[in-house]
């Protein structure tokens, strides 16, 4: 089973640098097939992570990707 997805950074974007908290919302990805794991889905799109909200609307509600000046 491929428990891959494809990390999209955007400008004003970075990884959450909490190591557990990343490592956490990860594995909540992975276990839920690579789909958005918040009950967001499919509000504007496609649900797989990243989902269309962080894609169109730069907004990541699980808090994998945070804006650039929020990462402390």
């Amino acid at each position: 089973m491929d428990h891959s997805f494809k990390i999209i950074r955007k400008k004003g974007f970075v990884l959450n640098n909490d190591d557990e908290e990343l490592t956490s919302i990860l594995n909540k990805i992975i276990v839920n097939q690579g789909h958005c794991i918040t009950s967001v889905k499919n509000r504007n799109g496609h649900d797989q992570c990243p989902c269309s909200e962080y894609l169109q609307n730069n907004i990541c509600h699980c808090n994998l990707y945070v804006k650039e000046n929020e990462k402390d």
